[in-house]
């Protein structure tokens, strides 16, 4: 990867010009939550360590979401992290989760019940549990395909006690697994949905471009 940015870096125009402010989104599934009120950024090398043994060449990163009321600890290759923070050095770093977070979280405010939002990337999943705005629960998983998914959707939400009658559950991919995967949980629960892109970002420069990834997109309007 290192060898692939620098690559870019050199030969694209677009990384050549100067930004008055760059975002780096890193999807990772190196990442893990703390609450905000426990949080120290000096400890945040120890945590990671110790939820991710043996990931010597990490630069470990945060993100402090005061309206989840949560810290994002996440983890990015070294070399990746010099080289980009050598061309911009004012860059921020995002982990993917963050911003998802913060923009499920305020989806899931005025429902009424738990939502479970679930983001396929390639071969990860994250799922994301709300209520009310309230983070439940998030996690990521490699899956080889639609049956991965199901199951641990349905582990997931049998051990945080969903109702299959009242919650509900909102799926999107950047692939074409979401329409399969609904299709194939429907018959567990009633609830089940498609996320809109078009409704999510109606309101931003990337309305009707679905090429470009999910997670990118909410960080446009989640509030960084």
């Amino acid at each position: 990867m290192a060898a692939n940015v620098k690559e870019a870096l050199m030969s694209e125009p677009l990384l050549q010009t100067q930004y008055q402010r760059v975002n780096v989104l890193v999807t990772t599934p190196l990442f893990t939550t703390v609450p905000a009120v426990d949080f120290n950024r000096e400890r945040i090398d120890s945590i990671f360590n110790f939820v991710f043994p043996s990931q010597e060449n990490c630069h470990v990163s945060y993100n402090v979401l005061r309206r989840s009321g949560i810290a994002i600890i996440f983890g990015l290759d070294k070399n990746v992290y010099k080289l980009l923070l050598d061309d911009f050095p004012r860059a921020r770093f995002y982990a993917s989760a963050s911003t998802l977070v913060e923009f499920f979280s305020d989806k899931s405010v005025g429902t009424g019940n738990k939502k479970m939002y679930v983001y396929i990337h390639g071969k990860e999943m994250t799922v994301y549990c709300f209520h009310e705005g309230r983070m439940l629960f998030v996690n990521n998983y490699h899956v080889n395909g639609v049956n991965d998914c199901q199951y641990f959707i349905m582990n997931v939400w049998s051990q945080f006690g969903y109702d299959q009658l009242a919650d509900g559950i909102e799926i999107v991919s950047d692939g074409d697994m979401s329409q399969l995967l609904s299709d194939k949980i429907q018959y567990f629960i009633k609830s089940v949905k498609l996320i809109d892109r078009d409704e999510d970002f109606r309101q931003t420069i990337t309305h009707g471009n679905k090429v470009i990834p999910y997670d990118l997109q909410t960080l446009l309007i989640c509030g960084f």
